[in-house]
């Protein structure tokens, strides 16, 4: 005979049930025709338990986000500590950010629905989107510092012209329905960016470009493995 569920334990599980029916009627619906009711059911209860663990259907969206970004987070930490050298660093931050947009595109539409739907700055997503960031921000800090990038670059302008260029260029072509290539895609940006945010500070001509971004793929397969 099975053991009962400790009840701690049981409201963690009933919570993370109706969190996983709340993304998927997202997903599929988008978050203003997604209904409170439909949720419940997905998550095999009535909309009065939903609202024991959620105030409100907000509050349920918020905290889809935020384990999605907490997931993505303590996925991308780890590799990116391993990681030296701003090339190589922000070629894996490109592919890994490219490669949500192909695994995972209903979450990219639903943040963009979310971050339109309120006023953006001061909200969880705010808060969730600037801890996402922080990977790039300090990619073009240290780079700065150790003379790979320019020392007058503005920061908060690389990194919003980095996330608006991938958003624009993932969106364009998958939906003219072409194939998009992470890793390919990433070296390309990356060679591209840092091409104009270096300056004067570019890599020694000796070091051959062929073999650094022969490097970052043989490190981005290693980190994909």
């Amino acid at each position: 005979m099975d053991e009962p569920q400790h009840p701690r334990r049981r409201k963690a599980s009933r919570r993370h049930e109706i969190l996983a029916a709340a993304r998927q009627a997202f997903v599929e619906h988008s978050y203003e025709r997604a209904s409170v009711s439909d949720i419940a059911a997905r998550a095999g209860c009535v909309e009065g338990t939903l609202y024991t663990y959620f105030r409100n259907k907000r509050d349920l969206l918020d905290s889809v986000l935020a384990d999605f970004y907490d997931a993505l987070i303590a996925e991308i930490e780890p590799n990116f500590g391993s990681i030296q050298g701003t090339r190589d660093r922000l070629g894996y931050l490109v592919a890994r950010h490219l490669q949500i947009t192909v695994d995972d595109p209903g979450m990219g539409r639903l943040i963009r629905e979310a971050r339109a739907a309120d006023p953006y700055f001061g909200s969880k997503l705010h808060g969730l989107n600037r801890r996402y960031s922080q990977f790039l921000i300090q990619t073009i800090e240290d780079g700065i510092e150790r003379g790979e990038l320019r020392a007058d670059l503005d920061v908060a302008v690389a990194r919003d012209l980095l996330f608006g260029g991938l958003e624009h260029v993932s969106s364009a072509r998958l939906g003219r329905g072409r194939r998009l290539d992470p890793s390919k895609l990433a070296r390309e940006i990356a060679a591209q960016f840092l091409d104009g945010w270096g300056g004067a500070a570019r890599p020694d001509a000796n070091d051959d470009l062929a073999r650094r971004l022969e490097r970052i793929e043989r490190r981005l397969d290693r980190l994909g493995r």
